[in-house]
């Protein structure tokens, strides 16, 4: 881009000697205009903004010094060069203050001016060029700040400071939009991963994700701490720092549930996506975040018991007392135990009511860790598959390990943990049991084929087959180690998932197997099959 030039000089012949002395266009230079006083060239300088104006310091109207600083006051940027004889040099002084580049004593040869000029132009694109430097910088580290939050953030929450550490000026420094240093919360984010093995929720799904659930949860919740919030990706979960809004202690705790909420709201109407959310105690400092982090962590374990998707809240509860840990262990070993011998002596009844208890009491205490749990359901899986490979493994009906007991370790939830023990004992019930079913009992099950679309109860069923409910009940359970009412809605669910394979509506495929409501349907769908119809729908593929 070519210099703009304005020359100014109330001399006529020495004003176009100088414009046209050389051609200007062979070094790049444009003279965009001249003038024969200040007041003149201000009004011109206004309009066309020059790059460099060359000007006589004594004129009539306005003086050239006074033209430099009226165009200085009015915010105009530009280089300065003066015309001035001998006699003006005491004027020097003033000019530098002004800012003037450099001064040109009259008369002056063509090759003088041209210097000086040509000297300006290059001071210019090198400033021009240190500029788009700068602003590289500036974007490379204004694109890197978030990385750089993220990764700082991510070592606070982790570990206890270093001594001296200077958290303010790093947040300071960072741009960080948390500005006071106490009352300070963290909060935990975690996306529910679909359940069918098949679902591919890795990699870049996976980062695309955590993405858009970020943005998700920052919108969600800014209005909550009134702006000072970070939030960034801490492992494979979404975390945030805040500083609550001040507001009574009522009003705040709802402002927080609500918010926290409509992330969960924003998340499946956006992403159709559930989420569990779990957060600390407002009582923290910048310096105490990893001791809120802790807090998030072990609110969040609630998620094993309590299930997936939930809002879960630190208390003093949330922590683990090792005294109670000790002494229920005696316990569940002999639940266990007692379970293995019904089996033996083919009390299956027994066994699956042992079962129930063994998960009930869990349920009941739930200060065992993840761990803990998922390790003992393991080894009662391995012995109950140990025990029928050496007993039954000839059987046709034996489908070997319905899990392998290593892969227990991994399941998110107490309810997936008692998905698979209860599968697992119906298994071997259903094989160790093996004879004619009594006929009451065939009765049901060829009316619960026949009738699994209607409003089939226990009641009704009964007197179908011409027996007592409590009769039947107890009769069912007996013969299939399973009661009546679980037994209808497993059998209803597997029927849904053949209509929903062929794409059937969700409200249609619980009418077609006999539910009134949709989310009567979706709720005992996902009791049973660890998702929603409509993640069913997405994960599965469709049915030729």
């Amino acid at each position: 881009m070519p210099l703009k030039l304005l020359v100014v000089e109330d001399e006529p012949s020495f004003r176009q000697g100088i414009i046209s002395m050389v051609d200007w266009n062979d070094y790049g230079i444009q003279i965009m205009g001249e003038a024969e006083n200040g007041r003149e060239a201000l009004e011109c300088m206004l309009q066309e903004k020059p790059d460099l104006v060359l000007t006589d310091i004594t004129m009539p109207i306005m003086s050239g010094l006074e033209l430099i600083s009226e165009a200085r006051v009015a915010g105009l940027d530009f280089y300065a060069v003066l015309l001035t004889g001998y006699d003006e040099f005491q004027y020097a002084q003033e000019a530098i203050k002004l800012g003037v580049e450099d001064y040109l004593l009259k008369p002056c040869m063509p090759q003088d001016i041209l210097r000086v000029i040509m000297k300006i132009k290059q001071k210019k694109e090198l400033e021009e060029q240190k500029g788009r430097r700068i602003d590289d910088l500036s974007h490379s580290w204004n694109k890197n700040i978030p990385l750089l939050k993220a990764q700082v953030l991510s070592g606070w929450v982790k570990l206890a400071p270093l001594p001296l550490e200077d958290r303010g000026g790093m947040m300071q420094e960072l741009g960080m939009a948390l500005k006071q240093q106490d009352g300070i919360q963290v909060g935990g984010l975690r996306l529910e991963k679909p359940q069918h093995k098949a679902a591919d929720w890795s990699g870049q799904d996976a980062e695309l994700f955590r993405y858009a659930a970020l943005n998700i949860t920052y919108e969600s919740l800014k209005d909550v701490y009134g702006g000072q919030l970070e939030v960034f990706v801490y492992q494979d979960d979404i975390v945030w720092i805040g500083c609550p809004a001040r507001h009574p202690a009522h009003s705040s705790c709802q402002r927080l549930t609500d918010g926290l909420q409509l992330v969960q709201s924003n998340l499946g109407r956006y992403l159709q996506h559930t989420a569990s959310l779990a957060v600390s105690t407002a009582s923290h400092c910048m310096m105490t975040l990893h001791v809120a982090y802790q807090e998030v962590s072990q609110a969040m374990a609630e998620r094993y018991y309590r299930g997936r998707g939930g809002i879960y809240m630190y208390t003093e509860a949330c922590a683990t007392d090792p005294e109670l840990l000790q002494h229920g262990h005696p316990y569940l070993d002999q639940m266990e135990k007692n379970l293995l011998l019904q089996l033996q002596n083919e009390s299956y009844e027994q066994s699956v009511d042992t079962l129930e208890e063994w998960l009930g009491y869990l349920r009941q205490h739930p200060h065992y860790s993840k761990e803990e749990v998922n390790l003992r359901a393991s080894n009662l899986v391995w012995e109950l598959q140990k025990w029928m490979r050496e007993r039954y493994a000839s059987s046709p009906e034996w489908p070997g390990e319905i899990m392998p007991a290593d892969q227990l370790s991994n399941l998110e939830t107490l309810d997936d943990v008692a998905s698979v023990l209860q599968r697992t004992l119906q298994q071997i019930v259903g094989i160790l049991s093996q004879k004619v079913l009594h006929r009451t009992v065939q009765a049901t099950l060829d009316l619960i084929k026949a009738k699994y679309a209607t409003n089939l109860t226990l009641d009704s069923t009964s007197k179908e087959v011409f027996v007592s409910n409590s009769y039947l009940s107890s009769l069912f359970k007996q013969e299939l180690g399973i009661n009546f009412l679980d037994y209808l809605h497993q059998y209803r669910v597997e029927k849904a998932k053949e209509y929903l394979r062929q794409q059937y509506k969700v409200y249609a495929v619980a009418k077609l197997v006999g539910y009134q409501e949709e989310r009567h349907f979706s709720s005992t769908f996902k009791k049973w099959t660890g998702m929603t119809p409509t993640q069913f729908q997405k994960n599965y593929p469709v049915a030729h």
